[in-house]
């Protein structure tokens, strides 16, 4: 008598029965942490000020966001201000990673002379644009220290020098 094996029906049957295992295992995620998946998801943080200045209709982040996701290889962006400075990171689109470099330089001589008062650290940086997007949720708390923020602020800028 032939068995499976013999018949060559255990080769086939068992390569989708493994194919279906991995797809599960994959799926199997909680989805609790939004860390992993901004990766390749859009978060879209709203433009942040860490120091509430008294001129309340300062919307330079604001306007500095929209001039940068204009850009049409860029698909996610956070922009976190204090004071002159601005902190601008965002996310290339896939295809178009080879071009970085290039994006960076374009976005950066755009924001100079739209905003020449002001002082941009731009990034493409993964590293910086998950900091700024946790300097921005932590912006959002409204019992955040002022001292906090502008350490948190100050570290993003380092590492952007570090990355340089």
């Amino acid at each position: 008598m032939l068995t499976f094996r013999e018949k060559g029906i255990g080769k086939w049957f068992s390569l989708p029965v493994f194919i279906l295992f991995i797809i599960l295992a994959g799926c199997s995620g909680d989805g609790q942490n939004n860390d992993d998946l901004s990766l390749v998801k859009k978060i879209d943080p709203a433009p942040m000020d860490i120091i509430k200045t008294s001129n309340e209709n300062d919307d330079t982040a604001k306007r500095v966001k929209k001039e940068v996701a204009g850009h049409k290889y860029i698909y996610d962006v956070v922009t976190v201000k204090h004071g002159k400075t601005i902190i601008v990171a965002y996310k290339v689109k896939h295809l178009h990673r080879f071009q970085m470099k290039s994006i960076e330089k374009q976005v950066t001589g755009k924001l100079k002379q739209k905003f020449p008062d002001h002082q941009f650290i731009v990034s493409s940086d993964y590293k910086i644009f998950l900091e700024s997007v946790r300097l921005n949720e932590m912006l959002q708390k409204e019992d955040v220290p002022e001292k906090k923020a502008k350490k948190k602020f100050r570290e993003i800028v380092e590492l952007k020098k570090e990355l340089t």
